[in-house]
């Protein structure tokens, strides 16, 4: 009952954060041209490389210890405040020498207002992680909603009045500050400010571990970007990180935000030793029968959707988008990886397998690059089916597992994506691909899309059918 709980907690927030980032986007679009973006695209990159030393996911080092104690937090608070006072340091130093790498003045203004985030996450992370620890996702869904919606207004604001590539830190700057302020009054049994080195050894090695996981796909990601900005230009980094900013708009509302409840659930289950076997085949169920269709309906649509969201000077970004998003596709075959490996205590063994996944990967891009931002995303499926063919055999293991459990899942869901798109691809055809044609038309194939896939989930008398069954007869009962 907690987990359905919290699951429509984050839902709920999720669908507002969704209609909040992209309306965000939408208006940023028609103020901001490809190149403003490429400057932040650019500056943003160089910051994700700066950012690996925060990447010491001490928050799921919370979340994740069977006895916390108040020395262990105070370890874990300590810490950040030492990564993050450094991270500020190296992203002030990155833009007083920005010039040698981009001769644009933009880049250095962007990497001077973004130093200051770091600083702001050093009062984030204890009470944060206690209240995720606890089941408090009210509180954040809460927290996260004041945060989201300051930045998207203030950055927008920014824009209207001419702050053009500096919007946008000006505005995470602003959401930033009333996000911690409102989760140190909502979880302020939680917040506290005491020091302690005492559980070092036993912080530094979880938090090194998780930083070589998160670090090498931090690395690869930023310098892929930064590289694909040489190569082809800011201009062309822009539409890109228009078509990858889209993508992980959807990626982060439809996949990571309902993982990150799952994840405190597998955790508590290994915690009591339980098998993980059967929840990761419901997971599995319900990720790729509601994800599948998504993408794949996504893709279909990609050129009247960029049009109609952020005009025909976006349209070069429509194919790179469609390509990221079939790459969900097959990333949601091995859904829950990073999740897996951190509740059975082997992140060390996930280090080795993400240091060759993105060096295959990061090479890819690379040579896609010279190519055309095309050609770049096309390399994000080879990593997917690299990635997939890495990770079966150790999510097997660790859900006991095998293929053959998954395969009537991965049929159902195949028909259900079927009878999803099939709609809107019957339509791309007959209209020849065009991106100008009426709303009415678009938002009419994908309602069908949508109630087709409805009847197939009754037809079909899907695991999902009897989970809304029972939310409904809960809600009733109340």
């Amino acid at each position: 009952m907690a987990l359905r709980r919290n699951l429509s907690w984050m839902a709920a927030g999720q669908a507002f954060f969704f209609v909040i980032q992209f309306g965000g986007t939408i208006v940023l679009a028609r103020i901001l041209s490809p190149y403003e973006m490429g400057v932040y695209a650019v500056a943003a990159a160089l910051v994700g490389v700066l950012t690996l030393l925060q990447a010491f996911g001490l928050n799921n080092f919370i979340i994740r210890e069977p006895d916390l104690s108040p020395d262990q937090v105070a370890t874990a608070f300590t810490m950040n405040i030492v990564t993050a006072g450094l991270l500020s340091l190296l992203i002030v130093g990155a833009g007083l020498n920005a010039h040698h790498w981009f001769p644009d003045p933009g880049v250095a203004k962007v990497l001077i207002a973004m130093s200051v985030l770091p600083l702001i996450s050093i009062f984030h992370l204890v009470p944060s992680a206690q209240l995720e620890r606890r089941g408090a996702f009210h509180l954040l869904v809460a927290v996260n909603m004041t945060r989201q919606v300051t930045a998207t207004c203030c950055t927008v604001g920014f824009a209207l009045t001419g702050h053009s590539f500096l919007s946008l830190p000006y505005g995470q700057l602003c959401g930033g500050v009333a996000g911690v302020l409102l989760l140190n009054v909502l979880g302020r049994q939680y917040a506290q400010f005491s020091l302690s080195v005492r559980n070092w050894r036993r912080v530094l090695t979880f938090g090194g571990q998780m930083m070589a996981i998160a670090g090498v796909n931090t690395l690869a990601t930023r310098a892929s970007e930064i590289l694909l900005g040489r190569i082809a230009g800011l201009q062309s980094l822009g539409l890109y990180n228009r078509a990858s900013t889209l993508f992980t708009l959807f990626w982060e509302n439809l996949h990571l935000i309902i993982g990150r409840v799952l994840f405190v659930d597998l955790a508590e289950r290994r915690r009591n030793g339980e098998s993980l076997r059967g929840p990761y085949l419901r997971i599995a169920e319900v990720m790729t029968a509601t994800l599948w269709p998504a993408f794949l309906g996504l893709a279909i649509l990609s050129r009247p959707l960029m049009a109609l969201i952020y005009g025909e000077r976006w349209l070069p970004a429509a194919i790179p988008f469609s390509i990221l998003a079939l790459s969900a596709v097959i990333q949601l075959s091995v859904t829950m990886t990073w999740e897996l490996f951190t509740v059975s205590g082997e992140t060390g063994r996930q280090v080795r397998i993400e240091s060759l996944r993105t060096a295959v990967g990061t090479a890819l891009f690379a040579a896609g690059s010279f190519f055309g931002i095309a050609a770049a995303a096309s390399a994000r499926v080879l990593d997917a089916i690299f990635s997939m063919l890495l990770y079966r055999p150790h999510v097997e293991r660790m859900t006991d597992t095998v293929l053959g459990d998954l395969m009537p899942i991965y049929g159902r869901s195949a028909v259900l994506s079927l009878v999803a798109v099939a709609p809107a691809g019957g339509w791309m055809v007959a209209t020849g691909g065009s991106y100008d044609r009426p709303i009415w038309q678009l938002a009419a194939v994908i309602l069908a899309g949508a109630v087709g896939w409805v009847a197939a989930l009754i037809l079909m008398k899907h695991p999902i059918c009897d989970e809304a069954r029972r939310v409904l007869r809960v809600r009733l009962a109340r």
